[in-house]
Order: C-alpha cells, then structure tokens, then sequence
C-alpha cells in the first residue's frame, strides 16, 4: 500500500507540474496584444503625416490649376473680343 500512495502523490506533483496558471497565459497574450496595438497606432500615426503631406500637394496643384483657368478665361476672352472686331471691321470695309 505504501507504494501506491507514493505513485499518488508523484502523479499528483506531476499534475501540478504540468498545470499552469491560465492568468499568466492569458495576461502575457494581452500584453503582446497591446503592444502590437502600439506599434500600429504609431504606424498609422506616420501614415496619417504622409497623407496631410498628400492633401497639402494637392492643394497646391489645385490652385496652379485655378490659376490657370483664370489665364485661359482672359485669354479667351480676349481672342473673343479681337475675334469681334476683326468681323466688325470686315463688315464695314465690305459693306458700308
């Protein structure tokens, strides 16, 4: 009998040998969570630059290109106006 009792308690601290605690796992997992949450708030905080950057760049285009809109509105404005006169004076040369 006492040799059983012997087998029980080995299996037994070998039960608690195997056994862990599932807090340890478990917080050990949160934490790396957290951290990887970190490295990609700071990921996406450098992303977040890049496109203000982005944004910034097409600002500017889009002023060049309003800017050049408005040089096109006045030089066709003033082909329009040349264009007129052109035919006025034609029309009075040929017919008056």
């Amino acid at each position: 009998m006492p040799q059983t009792e012997e087998k029980k308690t080995e299996e037994r601290k070998e039960e608690y040998l195997y056994r862990a605690d599932p807090f340890t796992f478990v917080f050990r997992e949160l934490d790396l969570i957290h951290g990887e949450i970190r490295e990609i708030k700071a990921e996406l905080a450098n992303v977040n630059k890049r496109f203000d950057d982005v944004n910034k760049r097409f600002d500017d285009v889009n002023k060049r290109f309003d800017d050049v809109n408005k040089r096109i509105d006045r030089l066709y404005l003033i082909v329009i106006l040349n264009l007129m006169g052109v035919v006025a004076f034609l029309i009075k040369t040929f017919f008056f």
